[in-house]
């Protein structure tokens, strides 16, 4: 009988003992690990050692790759290249974006906190260099590379390695798809991960086949639905001049579809700008949890919201390359009190959707994105408490009996 077999990605020597629990781990799920230290992997007689655990990537089912503070060995065919060489580790995470085999991805908990300082750090200053010059987009990606090797040479980082690590991570967290990534403490933390993530798939798999069927019916459907409206939309049964002709209701129709476009837009907006100023995650126990990402002390009026609108150019060029933006930088320079401290980044996709909205209309719907905006907006406004009143003091205290 076929069982998975897993790749295991990782620096040897600093994460030893973790890729020994993940062994264990993994055949214990019945399933089998390949890891260049126990003999898992058949080097070619032809090949570098390198080369040929990366053709095993393509023999297996999973790829798990875990991340600690350490870069690990260049890659023997990147050691004379002057840009920052590719690790043993690196070039085995893009062998397996190039495979497109399922990953999991596993950070050490502190090294991601700095490296999103770091991040945050950086995108101030690529902000503020925008912010003050005009750049074409031909030159967008120049200028942004210039920054970063400039900024590289003044920032502190804990440790040199970081300055590897950190590069490694900026490929990994630009990955659009099938690219979870979780952060760990302890074995333990990416052992609970990948049993919940492994159950989940063994669900998926045993339900698939009902979810395939559903999803091809489903479309066909609505389809047929939406073509069975229009033509009763269009048509229109009487008899012209006494001859047996049909007339259409063209205007009928259009007005419909009209409607149908504005709600769809209407929903995309609402869509967009819940994403901005909330979050929703889904827990481990499957249950939905959302709430308010970002608090304001001011209320934003339609001149304000307009600013903030029109400053979304300057900020999706900035961070074209970013997956997330900080949300102190989403609203920097407005009235922002205070924000949630685990989910304070907002989707650079969102923000460009929501931009890219606002800038396609003419000024009048301008005006009318810009209100709807600001009552979005306003729904994070809290109040700032009141101080409470000062006692007042009496001038002539009345006299009493009493001798002290």
């Amino acid at each position: 009988m076929a069982i998975p077999r897993i790749f295991v990605s990782s620096t040897c020597y600093d994460l030893q003992e973790i890729r020994f629990q993940l062994r264990n781990f993994i055949t214990d799920f019945g399933y089998d690990g390949v890891m260049s230290e126990f003999d898992d992997i058949f080097y070619g007689y032809d090949k570098h050692v390198q080369d040929s655990c990366l053709d095993e990537i393509g023999k297996c089912q999973l790829f798990v790759l875990v991340i600690g503070n350490n870069y690990g060995s260049f890659y023997h065919q990147d050691k004379q290249e002057l840009k920052t060489p590719d690790s043993v580790t690196l070039r085995e995470f893009k062998k397996a974006l190039e495979t497109k085999i399922p990953k999991h991805t596993f950070v050490n908990k502190y090294v991601d906190y700095d490296y999103k300082n770091y991040k945050r750090a950086l995108e101030k200053e690529i902000l503020s260099y925008f912010q003050k010059n005009e750049v074409s987009d031909e030159k967008t990606l120049e200028v942004k590379a210039q920054i970063k090797t400039k900024f590289d040479k003044s920032y502190y980082f804990p440790y040199e390695s970081y300055k590897y690590v950190f590069y490694f991570l900026e490929i990994v967290y630009e990955q659009k798809e099938n690219n979870a990534i979780n952060t760990f403490e302890t074995f333990i933390d990416i052992k609970d991960s990948l049993r919940k993530q492994w159950a989940g798939f063994m669900y998926e798999s045993l339900t698939r086949k009902e979810k395939n069927v559903t999803s091809l019916i489903q479309p066909i459907e609505n389809k047929i639905d939406k073509i069975e409206k229009s033509i009763s939309k269009l048509i229109e049964s009487k008899i012209i001049d006494n001859e047996n002709k049909l007339s259409f209701d063209l205007t009928a129709l259009s007005r419909e579809n009209n409607l149908e476009n504005l709600e769809s837009i209407q929903d995309k907006i609402n869509q967009l700008l819940n994403a901005v100023r909330n979050y929703e995650i889904l827990t481990d126990d499957g249950e939905e949890h959302s709430g308010q990402r970002v608090y304001f002390d001011k209320q934003f009026t339609g001149e304000l919201t307009k600013t903030w609108l029109d400053s979304l150019k300057v900020l999706t060029q900035s961070f074209k390359w970013s997956k997330f933006i900080h949300v102190q930088t989403v609203f920097k320079g407005f009235p922002i009190s205070k924000y949630n401290k685990w989910y304070n980044e907002i989707s650079y996709k969102t923000l460009f959707e929501l931009y890219t909205l606002y800038n396609s209309l003419v000024d009048e719907d301008k005006i009318n994105l810009t209100n709807t905006v600001s009552e979005e907006l306003n729904k994070n406004y809290e109040k700032p408490l009141a101080s409470p009143p000062t006692p007042k003091l009496l001038i002539n205290p009345p006299d009493d009996d009493l001798p002290f």
